[in-house]
């Protein structure tokens, strides 16, 4: 399931990475691409969002059920790999579902001379539903995914810490960083806008210096917030023994290895097809 899910992250990652070119056009030279662009890269960036972060969530889950329920997990593998193809359809469909304000209201605006990218809502709508979309943000974005998080690799913690193996340190390490990247990438994103949320909900005009502050730091966090995704890669694959052993093996039956050096490299490890994971018998992630 775990790899299932760590595809998906993987699909929501480079779905961001398609926006980084207009989002580098728009910051120099204004939104020059139109409204219907606008609405489909502001659409694709806020389903990446929400995507990202709900695999995220079950793959913290997924991994606290393999830990603590090993014997029952492996048993049952076939039909948690069905299962985890309905929870992937299910969290897609959700997470276009909470694009729509994006994909509806985003359009084309000129400001001070320049085109920009941004959502527009009508005058009709009020400021708590406009807030809304910020609070979905807060909620999916930060504080759902991090009380799963923070439960099952507790869970997890607590399961290493009582069993017998030299490997247990070296997992605690890559939970520790798990965790860590998180926060430090992900809280100051959230934080402002928290900040901005409350500003829509109280109907308070910033003065301008405030607001140019405000939006730099916007800019700054939310950068931090695409740094993590970057990091997804080397925190929930490359730290992997076994995704290793199957990244070398495919490389092998590519050509681009020898067989010796797979053998060197791969020969003494547990011959296993499930990556990312930890077992209760050698705790390797």
């Amino acid at each position: 399931m775990t790899d299932i899910h760590l595809i998906n992250l993987a699909v929501a990652d480079l779905l961001l990475l398609l926006t980084f070119p207009f989002m580098s056009v728009s910051a120099v030279k204004g939104w020059v691409f139109g409204t219907h662009t606008c609405k489909v890269v502001q659409g694709v960036y806020a389903i990446n969002f929400f995507s990202g972060f709900l695999f995220l969530t079950c793959i913290s889950v997924d991994r606290c059920i393999e830990i603590t329920r090993a014997i029952k997990a492996f048993t049952m593998r076939q039909r948690s790999i069905y299962c985890s193809k309905l929870i992937t359809l299910f969290l897609w469909l959700a997470s276009v579902l909470l694009s729509l304000p994006e994909l509806i209201y985003s359009e084309s605006k000129l400001h001070d001379g320049l085109y920009i990218c941004k959502m527009v809502f009508p005058e009709d709508i009020t400021s708590t539903v406009k807030s809304l979309s910020n609070f979905l943000q807060i909620l999916l974005g930060f504080v759902f995914p991090f009380l799963v998080m923070a439960v099952c690799y507790s869970i997890i913690i607590i399961t290493l810490l009582t069993g017998r193996n030299f490997r247990k340190h070296k997992a605690l390490k890559v939970i520790i960083s798990v965790v860590l990247a998180f926060v430090i990438f992900q809280l100051p994103y959230t934080l402002v806008m928290f900040m901005e949320t409350t500003d829509f909900l109280g109907s308070r005009q910033m003065p301008c210096n405030a607001r140019k502050k405000k939006d730099i730091a916007i800019i700054i966090t939310s950068n931090l917030a695409f740094t993590r995704c970057c990091l997804n890669p080397i925190i929930y694959a490359f730290v992997g023994v076994n995704f290793r052993n199957d990244i070398i093996l495919l490389l092998k039956n590519f050509g681009c290895i020898s067989t010796t050096y797979y053998a060197q490299r791969c020969g003494s490890s547990r011959d296993t097809r499930t990556s990312l994971t930890m077992d209760t018998n050698s705790f390797t992630l």
